[in-house]
């Protein structure tokens, strides 16, 4: 049960952060921690490179797939628990 539980939660957490970077994909947006060390050193965010962007596009379709199989992953191991499968 706790496994399923797991699953369907990173299923959950997975599928958000796909929509996050599909919904930001146009715009150059920069991780919490590279904007924690770039505010300490008082420094400016470099221009995004070609990779950048097609990373932004590789998170955000890997989060669509992988969010929904592991919340459906997830959702058969509860059933199969509670013995409804």
């Amino acid at each position: 049960m706790i496994y399923g539980l797991i699953c369907l939660g990173v299923g959950l957490f997975l599928f958000w952060i796909g929509f996050q970077h599909w919904r930001y994909r146009h715009e150059e947006t920069i991780g919490a921690l590279e904007a924690a060390f770039l505010k300490a050193t008082d420094d400016e965010p470099k221009p995004l490179t070609r990779l950048d962007w097609f990373l932004k596009y590789f998170q955000a379709i890997m989060g669509f797939i992988l969010g929904p199989f592991f919340a459906l992953i997830g959702i058969i191991v509860i059933l199969n628990e509670l013995e409804i499968l």
